[in-house]
């Protein structure tokens, strides 16, 4: 006369197969069971008409203080290395270096850098409202 077991997942009568080892009533059962077992925040409903596991689990993300931390130091340390590695040329123009521009431009006189001073020592100047080349 065989002997039936009780399933430690899903509540169901079997007959084991193997004498004495055999907790669960299939393979599915068992690895279910480990799994269910395993660090995952179960959320089982359970139906009470049968005793039988109807919904598993969902893992569930937790968010720490330390973890919020971590990650605005990160990007910090991100915006620190990025500032001090990239070039001047390289970097975006700034709101002071646009105006720097405009009231270079909006003057009368733009300096000519590929030219050479005079023999007085003053600075070549493009006049703009007269198109002719000034030293200054």
């Amino acid at each position: 006369m065989k002997k039936t077991e009780i399933c430690l997942h899903c509540n169901d009568d079997y007959t084991p197969t193997r004498r004495g080892v055999q907790k669960f009533c299939s393979k599915s059962c068992k690895s279910r069971y480990w799994y269910l077992k395993q660090n995952y925040t179960k959320e089982v409903a359970i139906d009470t008409i049968e005793n039988k596991v109807v919904n598993s689990i969902a893992k569930v993300d937790k968010m720490s203080l330390a973890g919020v931390g971590n990650a605005a130091a990160g990007a910090a340390v991100v915006e620190v290395v990025k500032t001090v590695f990239t070039a001047q040329d390289n970097k975006p123009a700034t709101k002071k270096d646009i105006q720097e521009l405009k009231t270079l431009i909006t003057g009368r006189y733009l300096p000519v850098n590929n030219a050479a001073k005079d023999a007085f020592g003053r600075s070549p100047f493009y006049d703009v409202e007269t198109g002719n080349v000034v030293f200054r």
